[in-house]
């Protein structure tokens, strides 16, 4: 008879730890628990969701420090983000709003540790599988929720499904994390074909249908552009994978010609499909003005011009009175009290200085991991994961603390754990 060891045992517990970490932080699950009790007491419920993602996430920031950050991280991108963070917590100081920013910012701080913790505790197939199973609860309970037609699970008006996320862009990024996920690992044993990867690869499938349905059901513009970068930087990085392959050319050849022409074409792509949205407006006869937040993103961009080095604290500016000077108008239009915009979140909460850092941290992060692209089996992940959440974070308010889109671009630009020990293989 087999006894588990006591080293194996802990594993298998801290990957069921992480599968609740991640699933917690997509927030569906959490708001459908205390839907009821935020009901009767709303102020009451605020603190105690805010208590529910901070105790979720204090094991991953314990186990991060009692593993330890190696100095080469700090000294790199890793560093840059975690300054980002300090940025924006000491943006407290001179915030419109301190106590808010204050939160927000130490939020913000704790779901990066615990994007970190991830990083340096599990293996590139590991971080996959715990994603793709994470995704899999709240997905699932969506899908029951329509089925037995529990309120608010479906928006009947404009026909999309909503689960048990309370709105479409919410649940949609569970869908598409767990569809790439799946994507990846089944482009792995593909290509390993360790044994009975068929049979896996056939469950794997049944994955992708769930999670595909519920994508195309939320009918969620954002997240279906943030997968159309994820595939595009995906095959971008293949054929770069497939050349090096036939012709060899060194490391500095890469930094100084491939990735920047890689960045380039990704600004032109992105500078294309907002110069020419009208266009594609017409041509497809359906509304590509990013649901109205054209005008909160004008709004904001205002409202950045005031305090352009600073910024106004972070995630401060939209609950104060001054930041509505002037645009009365603007604000009686579009009713809402946030930017619809991770992007105008941190100019408007940091300032130049903490876009700034932001920026250098994934350019940098992206510098650093050329090579991984080259000897990981789906090394890819790691550049398109970061501008997947990129490309959706310019649609919604995603870099923000105690969200697991957040964890995921600090979790992809940090890496993962022992790569020199995956397996070499070009593909």
């Amino acid at each position: 008879m087999l006894v588990a060891k006591p080293r194996q045992i802990l594993k298998w517990l801290e990957y069921f730890y992480v599968v609740i970490l991640l699933s917690l932080l997509t927030q569906g699950p959490v708001l459908k628990i205390w839907e009821a009790s935020g009901q009767i007491n709303g102020e009451i419920i605020s603190s105690t969701k805010f208590a529910t993602y901070l105790l979720v996430q204090v094991p991953a920031v314990v186990l991060l420090f009692h593993r330890g950050i190696p100095q080469s991280l700090l000294r790199g991108p890793v560093g840059v983000l975690l300054a980002f963070c300090i940025w924006m917590f000491l943006s407290t100081f001179w915030s419109t709003f301190s106590s808010y920013s204050l939160v927000e910012s130490f939020t913000l701080t704790v779901t990066c540790l615990a994007g970190l913790y991830l990083a340096r505790s599990f293996t590139l197939i590991e971080q996959l599988t715990l994603f793709l199973v994470a995704m899999q609860p709240g997905l699932i309970a969506s899908w029951y929720a329509v089925r037995n037609n529990w309120t608010g699970a479906v928006n009947f008006d404009e026909n999309y499904w909503i689960g048990i996320y309370f709105n479409r862009n919410s649940l949609a990024p569970p869908a598409a994390v767990g569809l790439l996920a799946a994507g990846a690992l089944t482009w792995i044993l593909i290509v390993r074909r360790p044994k009975y990867w068929g049979l896996v690869v056939l469950v794997l499938f049944d994955v992708v249908l769930l999670n595909l349905g519920l994508l195309f059901r939320s009918k969620s513009s954002t997240s279906l552009g943030a997968i159309a970068v994820f595939i595009f930087v995906w095959v971008f990085w293949t054929a770069i994978r497939w050349v090096r392959s036939r012709r060899d050319f060194s490391a500095d050849q890469l930094r100084q010609y491939v990735y920047p022409g890689f960045l380039l074409t990704l600004i032109l792509l992105t500078w294309f499909s907002f110069r020419f949205q009208e266009i594609f407006s017409r041509v497809f006869k359906s509304d590509l003005d990013f649901n109205g937040r054209t005008t909160l993103w004008r709004f904001s961009w205002s409202g950045f011009l005031d305090k352009p080095l600073f910024g106004w604290g972070w995630f401060s500016a939209w609950h104060t009175p001054n930041f509505f000077h002037d645009r009365d108008y603007w604000w009686a239009l579009t009713s809402t009290t946030w930017s619809h915009s991770g992007v105008m979140d941190v100019l408007l909460g940091g300032g130049v200085v903490g876009a700034a850092l932001l920026v250098l941290a994934i350019l940098w992060s992206g510098a650093r991991q050329l090579e991984r692209v080259f000897t990981q089996t789906a090394g890819q992940w790691a550049f398109a994961a970061i501008w997947f959440v990129i490309a959706a974070s310019t649609q919604e308010s995603f870099i923000v603390g105690n969200h697991f889109l957040w964890l995921l671009l600090v979790a992809s630009m940090a890496g993962s754990k022992n790569e020199n020990r995956e397996t070499v293989k070009l593909s």
